[in-house]
């Protein structure tokens, strides 16, 4: 396997900016990302398709078949990044340095879909001792709703194996938490500030709101355990409230993420969540709502001595499968009645950070895995 290949093709997918518009409402999202796929795709002669999924956004899957259309693995990968804000690198110049890609998606994941890509060329120019079907189904917003791999799933397409490409350091992972999130808001009456008592604020309403969850979150969540995963977590990531430091607020929202495991229903904590908002005091002249859930995606997991599973491990020379807290395509892909694990090269510490970047090595390393997982799973 050419030791170039994982690093061209990485450096030229983060090189093309493709933000979710949800993190930057002025990014073009995927779509030069897709483009550049399926250019891709169609140069190096594999079988390449465009799926729709919104008007702007696409799916882009590259699919090589050897002899036969079963076994059929898929490898999913996805094209969309969080915000560049703050990173104190050039997030799309794909800087080599210190043995090391340093860019926006570097190891979440344009590093680990290269790889992919990369172990794809492997098996068509080595096509002895596997039979079957491979499919890179490169898809929009994992980053915030997952509605390319929904997308991608809604055709019910025979797959028997699924490796979802997440930066695992190579790791076997066998199951993750869901995701449940939500907007709690409080209303109050707007008024001058030099006539406080004239209006009521939101704010101070929220302020009230925030402490009750947080003891939900510590007292509750935390108490709900399981093997592997550890609890479920609770914390609130934006706020936002008021107009102007002289005007009394009228208006205050937070945004909740909520971590579930694979047993927990969304469902159940959303409306436990409202009963508490409910009966918190709020200052008088003031409300409180719960939305509904923005997203509710439910954790999962499959048996650590799964055949698959088994072949992954053994594959890769580990001794150990695991899971992970954060949450991403898999359990939709699990949920549809396929195995699937998650499995890719480089760090998740690295994910979303300033400065974000994957070795080489485990460029290198993760095209190689890629490639020997696809030959032990469709082995002829």
């Amino acid at each position: 396997m050419q030791p170039s290949r994982a690093l061209s093709i990485a450096q030229s997918l983060i090189q093309i900016p493709s933000v979710n518009p949800s993190f930057d409402p002025t990014s073009k999202g995927e779509s030069d990302v897709a483009f550049w796929l399926t250019k891709w795709g169609e140069a190096h002669g594999f079988e390449t398709t465009t799926q729709p999924v919104t008007d702007k956004r696409s799916n882009v899957l590259i699919s090589l078949t050897n002899g036969s259309d079963r076994p059929h693995l898929l490898l999913n990968g996805h094209m969309d990044t969080v915000g560049v804000g703050g990173m104190t690198i050039d997030p799309f110049a794909a800087t080599v340095a210190g043995g090391r890609l340093y860019g926006r998606g570097a190891s979440d994941m344009k590093g680990p879909l290269a790889c992919m890509l990369t172990a794809l060329l492997d098996l068509r120019d080595q096509p002895a001792q596997w039979t079957g079907k491979v499919t890179v189904a490169a898809v929009v917003d994992e980053e915030f709703c997952f509605i390319g791999v929904q997308r991608l799933l809604k055709d019910q397409p025979a797959i028997d194996f699924a490796i979802v490409g997440e930066p695992t350091r190579l790791e076997v992972i066998r199951g993750c938490k869901g995701c449940l999130r939500f907007q709690v808001t409080t209303r109050g009456r707007a008024a001058h500030s030099s006539r406080p008592k004239d209006g009521a604020s939101a704010i101070s309403a929220m302020a009230r709101v925030i402490p009750a969850l947080e003891t939900y979150f510590e007292e509750t969540l935390s108490q709900i355990t399981e093997p592997d995963f550890g609890p479920s977590t609770g914390s609130i990531g934006l706020i936002h409230g008021g107009i102007g430091v002289n005007i009394v607020p009228d208006q205050c929202e937070i945004q909740v993420d909520v971590r579930l495991l694979p047993s927990q229903q969304g469902d159940q904590v959303h409306r436990e969540i409202i009963d508490i908002v409910k009966h918190v005091p709020l200052p008088q002249g003031t409300s409180c709502s719960v939305s509904q859930p923005v997203l509710n995606d439910p954790g999962y997991a499959i048996p650590a001595d799964s055949p698959f599973v088994r072949t992954m491990v053994e594959t890769l020379g580990r001794d150990l499968s695991g899971v992970v807290a954060f949450s991403c395509d898999a359990s939709k892909i699990a949920r549809s009645g396929i195995p699937c694990v998650i499995m890719g090269p480089g760090d998740i510490r690295s994910a979303h950070t300033i400065d974000e970047s994957i070795t080489l090595e485990d460029l290198q390393a993760g095209a190689i895995a890629y490639a020997r997982i696809a030959r032990a799973l469709l082995a002829s």
